[in-house]
């Protein structure tokens, strides 16, 4: 926040200049720089902490602070100055202009109401237009202006009505209802629903609450009696109506952060103070209208000086700490030995805590004049947590190749299953609604449910998702698994199975990048949820890991996905432990690779693992890796046939010549020849 160095200068002696102030600022108490100099003045900004916001969001607040580190006096602002009055004296009582109404104490702590009368609106006063200047706010006429120079000097944010605007001469603070809507001062029109806070008239909102004014009820040239509210709002009620409407104001800012309630009544004197001496022959109602249902009261917190003193390292006088909370505006009490009662005062929200007390004490002392310490605790490294090591390192390697991940609730309904399988789910015994009925069996229910509802946006998806699955055999079951799912809208690219192969490609780099070597794809011909042909067991040796394959076409349209869909499902925690035990180094190898490729034409029921057996069998001395990167099938082809394409790494323990990789080439296609019939391209 901004801050004039002159405007403070009116509260405090300040002998320092305005760089050294804020040095003295960043020292003690929030990190501050001098934003610019004009006019024989320097505005510092002064980077605020949330948890200072509520006693210190204000000249008046800062210049406390600043009293406090310069062991200066602080000038009294009073609320009755010159020819100010509050109106006692007046014959004329606010509450006989207007009744107010709280009906949510919930959300508005205190609603105080002064009115005035005898107003003559008009320009204010050269100085008093020079002020907000220098803080970018626009001088509007003298009420408004007065309202806004309040709030930037004591924090407190306020609004005038024109009484003569109010309908039925009363104020209700409300929930809105539905359907209403209001129009701002600002040009804004909002509508407004049954969660946000409004001030209202007999008939409408005139202003939504703690954050904007309403247009109908702005004060105007014609305004000759006005009603000053100044109220105190709940502020985490406050962040969310501004979030809900996108509205960010100075008075939301600083009820968002918190304000003092009993700042309410000293804003509203001082207020119509300034009002009654800048506007002549205006006249002040007797008495301030208030609710006050919950009064908010000073705290009274045990301070054990024992205490304080571990949690600072050092041995703090007495002396000073009983001092140190005084000028805080504490009130503190010897309770006994080492023991002090602290009483703060209620515009210190954030000192609630002995902790807090402590931080200020430290704070003040002086953070540079602690000696340092060598930690006495034993530090230990952490246990290695391989289970959660190969988790992340599963997530980057998915990501990597172009997956996203995904997060769904464990459950399904009867919308998902087909009939009878509920006999097979565990089922909740109290579920919120029928599509959480279940604990789902697989991870492809919901999957797919993301297939579909991105769709609506995206022509291609690819995502994965860790986590549990139930299933009921003899007992209840539960088991960690991995799936992922990939869906292009139909197109030529999505023709004869391109992407089953694409995403059989992934998972080859997962296993490969973790380190497991021993896997191999044994194709099965059926299964509820998979294409008969297009589908296969993941198996390490003996072990099944899951499935890949493409899903049932008339699975699909059920669901009304119009595309091929290509999933794999492994059960995840078998997957883990296998990366484990085969988790080994191996070197970098000196010696170059040379990559060859190979295209051949094969049989149209020659399964890729047998192509691979060959290569690898016919060069074992040589080939170090093969990759399939290229399928094709068309009419173009001998009928029953289709073409394959690989890349074939040949590496060893010395730099490779050409004839040793020429000799190794033949003898892997006279094998491809002899064992498959494969005609080399």
């Amino acid at each position: 926040m901004k801050f004039s160095y002159n405007w403070l200068k009116k509260y405090i002696d300040i002998k320092l200049s305005p760089e050294k102030l804020a040095e003295l600022l960043t020292l003690y108490s929030f990190e501050s720089g001098v934003f610019k100099k004009a006019g024989g003045d320097a505005i510092l900004d002064v980077d605020i902490l949330p948890n200072r916001a509520h006693d210190s969001l204000s000249h008046y607040g800062l210049a406390k602070e600043i009293a406090l580190l310069t062991k200066k006096s602080l000038k009294k602002l009073s609320a009755e100055g010159g020819l100010a009055s509050d109106g006692k004296n007046s014959k004329i009582k606010s509450s006989s202009f207007i009744s107010v109404n709280v009906a949510d104490e919930t959300l508005c702590l205190r609603y105080m109401a002064k009115v005035l009368l005898d107003i003559k609106l008009g320009p204010s006063p050269r100085w008093l237009q020079d002020e907000l200047i220098k803080f970018n706010i626009k001088s509007h006429n003298n009420i408004v202006d007065i309202l806004n120079y309040i709030m930037l000097e004591t924090g407190q944010p306020m609004h005038a009505f024109d009484y003569d605007k109010l309908e039925g001469k009363k104020i209700i603070v409300r929930k809105a209802k539905k359907g209403e809507k209001i129009n701002t001062l600002d040009g804004g029109r909002y509508d407004l629903n049954e969660n946000i806070l409004v001030i209202a008239d007999a008939k409408k909102p005139v202003a939504i609450a703690g954050i904007k004014g309403g247009l109908e009820t702005g004060v105007s040239e014609k305004t000759k009696r006005i009603i000053i509210e100044s109220a105190n709002f709940e502020p985490s009620g406050i962040r969310r109506i501004s979030r809900i409407l996108g509205l960010n104001t100075d008075a939301a800012i600083r009820f968002s952060y918190g304000v003092d309630p009993n700042l309410a009544e000293f804003g509203l004197n001082r207020a119509s103070a300034l009002i009654q001496e800048i506007i002549h022959g205006a006249k002040i109602a007797s008495g301030n209208i208030d609710i006050y249902p919950k009064k908010f009261l000073p705290r009274t917190i045990k301070l054990n000086l024992e205490y304080l003193n571990s949690l600072i390292g050092e041995s703090i006088k007495p002396e000073f700490v009983k001092k140190t909370l005084a000028s805080l505006g504490a009130k503190v009490k010897v309770a006994g030995k080492n023991l002090f009662l602290v009483t703060v005062p209620t515009i210190r929200l954030d000192l609630e805590y002995p902790e807090d007390l402590i931080e200020e004490v430290a704070r003040l002392y002086g953070y540079r004049h602690l000696k340092s310490k060598m930690s006495m605790a034993t530090i230990t490294i952490p246990e290695e947590n391989d289970f959660k090591f190969l988790i992340d390192k599963t997530r980057n390697i998915l990501r990597g190749v172009g997956f996203s991940e995904v997060y769904n609730y464990s459950f399904i309904g009867n919308k998902d299953i087909n009939e009878g399988d509920e006999k097979e789910l565990i089922e909740i015994q109290n579920p919120i609604s029928e599509d959480f009925k279940y604990l789902r069996p697989e991870l492809i229910f919901n999957l797919l449910k993301n297939v579909k509802s991105n769709f609506r946006f995206f022509e291609r998806v690819k995502f994965f998702e860790i986590g549990k699955i139930f299933k009921k055999v003899k007992v209840p079951s539960e088991k960690l698994n991995l799936a992922g799912i990939w869906a292009v809208k139909e197109s030529k690219e999505t023709l004869a199975g391109r992407r089953f192969f694409e995403m059989k490609g992934d998972l080859d780099v997962l296993f490969e990048h973790l380190g497991i070597s021993d896997y191999w794809y044994d194709p099965v011909s059926s299964g509820k949820w998979w294409h008969p042909g297009r589908v296969a067991y993941v198996r390490h040796n003996k072990d099944s890991l899951g499935i890949i394959g493409e899903i049932n076409p008339a699975m699909l349209a059920v669901l009304d996905i119009p595309s091929r869909v290509v999933m794999f499902n492994l059960n995840f925690e078998r997957f883990i432990e296998i990366a484990e035990e085969e988790r080994e180094f191996s070197p970098i190898s000196k010696y170059p690779a040379v990559v060859r490729d190979i295209a051949i034409l094969v049989s149209r029921e020659t399964r890729v693992s047998e192509v691979l057996n060959v290569i690898y069998g016919a060069g074992a001395d040589l080939v170090e890796d093969v990759d399939l990167f290229d399928y094709y099938e068309s009419e173009e082809l001998p009928e029953g046939e289709k073409n394959l394409a690989f890349h074939i790494v040949y590496q060893t323990d010395h730099t490779l010549t050409d004839e040793e990789v020429r000799r190794e080439e033949e003898k892997i296609k006279n094998a491809l020849v002899k064992e498959l019939e494969a005609e080399i391209r």
